[in-house]
């Protein structure tokens, strides 16, 4: 029997990447750097600090850990590619919206706030109102999750 797989788990775990792209760049990048610093460092075989004792562990869970985060990334930017202009605008939205207070009471807050800056988006853009439902959007996202989710596993991170 095929174990049990937690979809909400991969969906959530999903587009925790999607939303944070941006600073999960950020943070690999300068992680990557810090571990450049870290392997440049002289190891005299003495401890130092409280971490894991062993340097050489701590430099493979380091540099397992940063594997993971370029394979987070590079599926985020890979899901990315799959979609068109309007796409790549809906996400850029929708990340905006994480990152602010929309006042909104309720799941999902980031609806109404994404619909009103998506019809002003497509308005300026093409000359024309387009006004996505809040189900649409809604099915927007949840069909690029699934996408980052289908990305995911056939990387192996998931």
């Amino acid at each position: 029997m095929l174990a049990a797989v937690d979809f909400k788990r991969q969906d959530r775990i999903a587009a925790d990447w999607l939303l944070n792209y941006h600073d999960r760049r950020r943070d690999y990048i300068d992680a990557q750097e810090s571990y450049t610093e870290l392997s440049a460092t002289v190891n005299t075989g003495m401890p130092h600090g409280s971490g894991t004792s062993n340097p050489t562990e701590q430099r493979a869970l380091s540099l397992a850990e940063l594997e993971r985060q370029k394979m987070w990334i590079m599926t985020v930017e890979d899901t990315e590619a799959i979609f068109g202009e309007k796409k790549k605008a809906f996400i850029e939205m929708r990340r905006f919206a994480e990152n602010i207070n929309t006042g909104e009471v309720g799941r999902p807050g980031w609806v109404d706030y994404v619909q009103a800056r998506y019809a002003d988006w497509h308005e300026r853009q093409y000359g024309k109102a387009f006004v996505p439902s809040k189900k649409t959007m809604q099915n927007w996202w949840n069909d690029i999750i699934e996408v980052a989710v289908r990305v995911a596993i056939r990387r192996g991170i998931l």
